[in-house]
């Protein structure tokens, strides 16, 4: 689908009379983003080394449809154009039932039913929507967008429990059902050999063991302070292809993480940092890929100041490991490939400007130390990649 079909649509949309809200009971909105990319070395969204690639736009269209009191109906499409990860790629991003089993003065509780959003760090449930996240591109150690796929949703349920008590507010999710993986980019970050002797068979959510994400939110005065903590434990089965030049076996990968989430939200000043703690546990792909348990590890730090009401900075920093007791990168040797594949360091410089409710441009630049969240895709020999790499983004996004 043509990006600038979409952003004629999405352009077209609010003015229709049947646009928001359709009835009391039925709301349609939308949002259309459409990014720039450009990047002094390796390719990031598409060929963006030494040149400008737009090959990075998200657009959905979701729907609300409430038909009694305690049960309503939710669901979204994405288009999605991340580089050669996600080409023009349209998905049912999620889609459930909600009903609430009781509500009471102080908040309510219920299940949802079907494709539902998983709940981890701050922005993971919206994180398509350029309006809700805090940058162009979120921090990678958090937000990987390599297993993005895996942790964006799960086919399941979801038990919900709101609790508010004055200003304060008290959440929390738990799911509970099958993650999603759908493309092969975190098999190619799970064994990270060169593209020539990877392994070419399926990374598939193991039907044995069905993922668990749940999240615990505390938000006092109204919002002004948030802390969250987030789990998810989700296990893959790995498939090899009878084709393989190196012989894998039918490995499995096991992923245990915790999200520690804390932001302050003034007047003008607004301060957030997260830190995540992951176990990976690899096991029984053969000789070629002996069991590994490596910890990863990855936090950043981000202030924001508003300079007028629609103008804001922003500056952060943020580290990520593959592997926390490796942080060089040592353990690459052994594959022959480069040690900046295992850890990257992001410093990072944006501004935004809110044209009005419905439309926001922004703008940043960063500068990077690593490799570890570039994509096999669009970075076919990753061993030719280069360790200190500059990044420049563009982005204008609507919404309806």
């Amino acid at each position: 689908m043509n990006k600038y079909y979409l952003l004629l649509i999405f352009l077209i949309l609010p003015h229709l009379s049947w646009s928001y809200n359709v009835t009391e009971d039925l709301k349609l909105h939308g949002f259309f983003t459409q990014n720039a990319v450009h990047t002094s070395v390796n390719n990031m969204y598409g060929d963006s080394e030494n040149s400008v690639s737009t090959d990075y736009t998200e657009a959905g269209l979701n729907v609300y449809y409430s038909p009694f009191d305690k049960l309503s109906f939710s669901s979204q499409i994405l288009f999605r154009n991340a580089g050669k990860v996600d080409n023009d790629k349209v998905d049912f991003d999620y889609g459930f039932m909600d009903i609430t089993l009781n509500e009471y003065e102080q908040g309510n509780y219920g299940l949802r039913l079907g494709r539902i959003k998983n709940p981890l760090g701050l922005y993971n449930e919206t994180r398509d929507v350029a309006f809700t996240t805090p940058s162009i591109i979120l921090p990678q150690g958090i937000y990987y967008d390599r297993s993005r796929s895996l942790l964006r949703a799960s086919d399941g349920t979801q038990f919900y429990l709101d609790y508010r008590l004055n200003e304060d507010n008290i959440t929390f999710k738990f799911n509970y059902g099958k993650a999603r993986n759908d493309n092969d980019e975190l098999l190619n970050a799970i064994i990270p050999y060169p593209d020539s002797i990877s392994p070419q068979g399926d990374l598939e959510t193991s039907g044995s063991n069905p993922s668990i994400l749940s999240q615990l939110v505390y938000e006092k005065n109204s919002g002004e302070m948030i802390f969250a903590l987030s789990f998810a434990d989700v296990s893959l089965e790995y498939d090899p292809e009878d084709t393989e030049i190196l012989p894998f076996e039918n490995g499995t990968t096991d992923f245990e993480l915790y999200i520690l989430s804390a932001q302050y939200n003034g007047e003008k000043f607004s301060l957030t940092g997260e830190y995540l703690y992951q176990e990976n546990n690899f096991s029984d792909f053969g000789p070629f890929y002996p069991d590994y348990e490596p910890i990863s590890e990855s936090w950043y730090l981000q202030g924001a100041y508003r300079i007028k009401p629609s103008w804001q900075a922003y500056v952060r920093y943020g580290e990520h490991y593959n592997d926390k007791d490796d942080k060089s990168g040592k353990s690459n040797d052994i594959i022959n490939a480069p040690r900046h594949m295992n850890f990257a360091k992001d410093a990072m410089l944006g501004v935004r400007w809110d044209v009005n409710s419905s439309v926001m441009i922004r703008a940043e630049y960063h500068n990077i130390n690593g490799t570890s969240w570039l994509t096999s895709e669009d970075n076919p020999d990753r061993s030719k990649t280069e360790r200190y790499w500059d990044l420049f983004a563009l982005q204008f996004s609507l919404r309806f």
